[in-house]
């Protein structure tokens, strides 16, 4: 028989396993939607070799890969400076959406948005709908926090020396500067369209980050986060319901997004 204190942790857990999206059901897909992305972006290789890693770094030779033009990789392009800049007060947003615009920028950018909207509608539907938002909200709650079921599947196709591996058998943030980095992409649409007819899905997805950022640097202790979070079922219900109120506040969820930054880098907001 559990003891009290066995039996009120027993409760604890199953309240915050639905808050969480941890029903087999709702996990099995939120994996489907981790999955391919990923399949298209960090794992182009075995899953879309057609592209040659176009929606990536690109393949060494042929194909520089369409982030090289925003994204931080082997240097910091323009756009991503002007970005990091502005999640940290040093200069205005003028910069950011100049940088953005750039055509070569602004192209890469908006290749990629279209294959995100295309592979986001086939997995979630209409953004501007409650029920996806929530839904949406638990998935990079759960991802957040490396709660989703492992990518067995993805992981025995590496050899053990292959140093991707690790992180292809798990579904979640393998590095945190990523979480900045998508944002980044978003921000960098919303700077060349405003808002659009998919302005939703983007105010979304960048709740989505706000939530799923926060979750991993408190559930993974990976980097500091607000000191009135803890990895308890309080946090994870007041991460799910600021999400839900940021997906329909685009310069809200953006400005959590820098907030988050500021404290990555410097340990405290201002």
């Amino acid at each position: 028989m559990l003891t009290r204190a066995e039996t009120a942790m027993v409760k604890a857990e199953a309240g915050l396993k639905p808050a969480l999206g941890g029903l087999v059901a709702a996990a099995n897909r939120y994996v489907g939607w981790f999955h391919e992305l990923d399949a298209w972006t960090q794992y182009w290789d075995i899953y879309h070799p057609e592209t040659h890693g176009r929606y990536h770094f690109g393949n060494g030779t042929t194909e520089a890969g369409l982030l090289r033009r925003f994204v931080r990789h082997e240097q910091r392009p323009p756009a991503f400076n002007a970005w990091v800049r502005m999640a940290l007060n040093l200069d205005g947003r003028h910069r950011f959406v100049e940088e953005a615009r750039v055509p070569e920028v602004a192209a890469a950018v908006l290749e990629v948005d279209r294959l995100v909207s295309r592979l986001f509608r086939a997995y979630w539907g209409d953004a501007s709908d409650p029920r996806v938002q929530e839904d949406y909200v638990n998935a990079m709650l759960c991802f957040g926090c490396d709660m989703l079921p492992p990518a067995t599947e993805r992981a025995a196709r590496f050899a053990d020396q292959d140093p991707r591996q690790e992180g292809a058998g798990r579904y979640t943030m393998e590095f945190d500067l990523a979480w900045f980095s998508c944002a980044l992409h978003i921000e960098a649409v919303h700077a060349i369209y405003g808002v659009d007819e998919d302005h939703a899905r983007r105010s979304l997805m960048l709740a989505g980050l706000a939530v799923g950022c926060s979750a991993d640097y408190v559930w993974r202790g990976r980097r500091p986060s607000r000191q009135e979070y803890s990895r308890d079922f309080h946090t994870a219900y007041l991460l799910r319901n600021m999400g839900m109120e940021w997906a329909a506040n685009f310069a809200a969820a953006a400005a959590e997004v820098h907030a988050l930054f500021r404290i990555r880098e410097w340990g405290r907001e201002d």
